[in-house]
Order: structure tokens, then sequence, then C-alpha cells
């Protein structure tokens, strides 16, 4: 028999807290420390502007709180019939843009929830109003299935 799950205490509360203020600090420091340009170049060669890096570095929380933006993509992308692999392999400044935009969304809970719902009901669509890769996605799944439906593809 395994014990129920501990709930949080006040303590543990505040010491995740403190962990993830301390390394958001650190981060942004380390930033800081590099200078404008060592910024960008690194920004640049990551395929993000230097206001993403910093935002990602300076919020180092999300990665511990939020559900994995890799997984909630993954199941998103399934939900429009497409596998991240092929997607990755096919055209990957798109698959890296789609990663990018999920790590920098504000809405990972409000995501994984509805994506527990569309399993109950896969008519269910409403998280194309808030996603901000929901375009990106719906266009890869229309174009998959026209290249599905494309006799001369079947070869």
């Amino acid at each position: 028999m395994t014990a129920p799950p501990r709930p949080w205490s006040i303590l543990d509360s505040v010491r995740r807290w403190y962990r993830n203020w301390n390394a958001a600090r650190e981060g942004a420091f380390e930033l800081q420390c590099a200078g404008a340009d060592e910024v960008e170049r690194i920004a640049q060669e990551l395929g993000l502007s230097s206001f993403e890096l910093q935002s990602l570095v300076s919020h180092p929380d999300e990665r511990e709180l939020h559900p994995d933006e890799r997984e909630l993509l993954a199941k998103r992308m399934a939900g429009v019939h497409l596998e991240p692999r092929a997607v990755a392999q096919s055209d990957p400044s798109t698959s890296r843009d789609l990663q990018r935009v999920c790590a920098m969304c504000g809405f990972k809970y409000r995501c994984a929830r509805d994506l527990a719902v569309e399993a109950l009901d896969p008519s269910w669509q409403q998280w194309r109003d808030y996603c901000p890769n929901a375009a990106t996605l719906s266009a890869l799944g229309a174009f998959r299935s026209a290249e599905a439906s494309d006799p001369a593809s079947w070869e």
C-alpha cells in the first residue's frame, strides 16, 4: 500500500519560491554580465529575440511549475493528426518555431486542462481561440490532409 501524497506545506512553498527566485536572479545576472552584443548573438544562435532569451532565463520556475511544453505540443499536434518527428524532419524551422512559441506561451495550464477535455470530446476545439500556435498547426494539418488525399503522393 502506498502512502497518500503529502500536501505541500507552507515551508515547502517558500523553499520552492526562493530557489526559483534565486535561479532567475542568477540567470538574469549572467546575461547582464555578457553584454548586449553577446546576448543578441546567443539569442540569434538559438533562433530567439534577445527579449525572448531574457524572458526564458528570468523565469526558470515556469519549467518546474508548468506542464512540459514538449508534451503539450506533441499532444496538440496529435490532435490535428501531425507527428512531431515528421514535422521536425520535413520542416525543422517550423518545428523549432512551434517549440519556441509553446515555451513562451502563458496558457500552459489551460492547454493541459483542455487536452484532457479533448480526450473525452475530440470535437472540442476551443483551444484554437487562445493557442498562439493554432494557425500554424491548422495549416500543417490541412497540408498533411491534402497531401494524404493526393494519389500522386501514395507512390
